[in-house]
């Protein structure tokens, strides 16, 4: 078994630290403290921060769309369908609408029927055919878009 005369010596094998009564032993046995860690270099201070998101893939093509550009006509071709439309419309309705302000504008005692037939009366016939020349250019105008469309994504592949 161990005796306390075992315990109280010292052992070389062991550090100071983990020996009994060997701490402060071992402080006066050390002839400089331990050196100073060295100082960290300053480090500038930073600029602006640059954008946290970095792209490692290379720059993509630039897009097809940008590479075909769009007709300038366009727009004016819906418009001019839009008006085509809109003034068929106008003179399909125009009889309903100024009939009765042609019939109240006569006197009790001028003719019922007068010879003179009113402006809204020529319009007739001209109605259906800017009604169907309206739809018929804005059909064909989305067609063409749809065409170019189709087009340009196919080339894109």
């Amino acid at each position: 078994m161990s005796s306390d005369r075992l315990q109280s010596t010292y052992d070389p094998r062991y550090d100071g630290i983990y020996q009994r009564g060997g701490a402060t032993e071992q402080a006066s046995r050390m002839a400089s403290p331990a050196p100073l860690a060295p100082a960290l270099p300053q480090e500038p201070e930073p600029g602006p921060e640059p954008s946290a998101i970095r792209e490692v893939v290379p720059a993509a093509p630039a897009r097809q769309d940008d590479a075909t550009p769009r007709n300038p006509y366009d727009r004016w071709v819906w418009i001019t369908a839009g008006v085509l439309v809109g003034f068929g419309v106008f003179f399909l309705l125009a009889p309903a609408v100024y009939e009765q302000q042609y019939l109240e504008s006569f006197t009790p005692g001028q003719v019922a029927f007068p010879s003179v037939s009113p402006w809204y009366s020529r319009t007739a016939g001209l109605a259906p055919v800017l009604l169907l020349l309206g739809v018929a250019t804005a059909v064909a105008q989305l067609f063409v878009l749809s065409l170019r469309h189709t087009l340009g994504t196919v080339r894109a592949r």
